[in-house]
């Protein structure tokens, strides 16, 4: 049994969505990162958080079907009176959800930062500290959410407080909210921005390096929906129609770690929608359409490994472009001069060589 009204559907609807949305994106992440072998901690760490996730969204998804979002009216209908203990124990599971995913989504997006920072200390230490906050704050509220109600039943089950149970009033519990949201807003707009400063001086072209911070700088998705949850946060005090007016508090909270966790997914996606921008234009019919140009832009690739030194090697990429397609060419090596032979080529023939080092651990 479960009951379906007022503002229920809007919180299913809304889980529902975000939900598929996020899976589906961690999906992508994880084909991503193993197809070119390059599982991080970051991706443990996220896959991690779906463990709390999953507890999360059944909070909400319980709620949403057990009497949050219900007038209270309707809930003391005699046939809808069961509810109103269900949706307080859903709305309990929700903030224990919320606390214990938020950490771990959150440290996925910081340490992927640090991996990028590679020993600029500025940026490596300012994320130790973004990480320390926002982990002791969200497991000091995590606590006290527990004990919040001794013994913890009495958060749904009120006869319990007849019987020498206890619960912090309202307004201590909408504290300990203002306070963890804020951390949440301030250390999400710290790792959304720190991509700016932090690429500015690489070496890239400028559409790269934006595609890149924009990636990255996603995170200040999850910021708003914390925002917007921040104005409903004074529900909490609300006692004539308690499960009702934290609909919205389930809504955003919820949206803050399904945000949180696409972003931090879809930030890792950039070789895949190059390489899938890259076949697109590769399709015949795409190419130069100046007078007189080729109409495919083909390229074949020689890649040798030079030196190795400890976790980086060097090696030069060779790459041919002409206006028929792609060569067969062989490499020699002469006093470590090379030197690149086609056959049968001709003066529209380009040879690009660039030198790369890499690093790895």
């Amino acid at each position: 049994m479960a009951i379906i009204a007022d503002d229920a559907p809007n919180l299913a609807g809304s889980v529902i969505t975000l939900t598929i949305l996020a899976l589906i994106t961690y999906g992508m992440r994880m084909y991503c990162r193993i197809s070119r072998k390059s599982w991080g901690a970051e991706d443990w760490i996220m896959t991690a958080a779906l463990v709390p996730f999953c507890v999360l969204v059944a909070g909400c998804l319980g709620g949403a079907f057990n009497g949050i979002g219900i007038h209270n009216w309707r809930l003391q209908q005699p046939e809808n009176v069961k509810y109103q203990a269900g949706g307080q124990k859903f709305f309990l599971i929700f903030e224990v959800g919320y606390c214990a995913a938020i950490i771990p989504i959150k440290l996925s997006i910081s340490w992927m930062l640090i991996r990028v920072a590679e020993g600029r200390k500025m940026y490596v230490y300012t994320q130790y500290a973004v990480i320390a906050l926002f982990t002791i704050m969200n497991v000091i509220a995590l606590i006290f959410i527990l004990v919040n109600c001794i013994p913890i039943e009495a958060a749904w089950d009120t006869s319990l407080l007849e019987k020498g149970g206890h619960c912090q009033p309202a307004h201590v519990l909408t504290d300990a909210y203002y306070a963890t949201t804020a951390v949440n807003i301030a250390t999400d707009w710290i790792t959304a921005l720190m991509p700016i400063p932090l690429l500015w001086h690489v070496k890239l072209n400028h559409a790269a390096k934006v595609s890149i911070v924009g990636l990255m700088s996603l995170g200040i998705l999850a910021s708003v929906s914390a925002c917007v949850r921040l104005k409903y946060t004074v529900n909490l005090t609300n006692q004539t129609d308690y499960l009702f007016a934290v609909s919205n508090v389930v809504i955003w909270g919820f949206a803050e770690n399904a945000v949180g966790m696409i972003v931090g997914n879809v930030s890792t996606l950039r070789p895949l929608f190059r390489s899938l921008l890259d076949h697109t234009i590769r399709k015949p019919g795409y190419g130069s359409r100046s007078r007189g140009g080729p109409s495919k832009l083909a390229s074949s690739y020689e890649l040798s490994q030079n030196g190795k030194s400890g976790n980086n090697f060097t090696t030069t990429l060779s790459e041919v472009q002409d206006g028929h397609g792609t060569r067969r060419n062989s490499q020699l090596s002469d006093d470590d001069s090379r030197k690149l032979i086609f056959q049968g080529h001709d003066t529209r023939d380009i040879l690009v060589s660039r030198q790369i080092n890499i690093a790895y651990d």
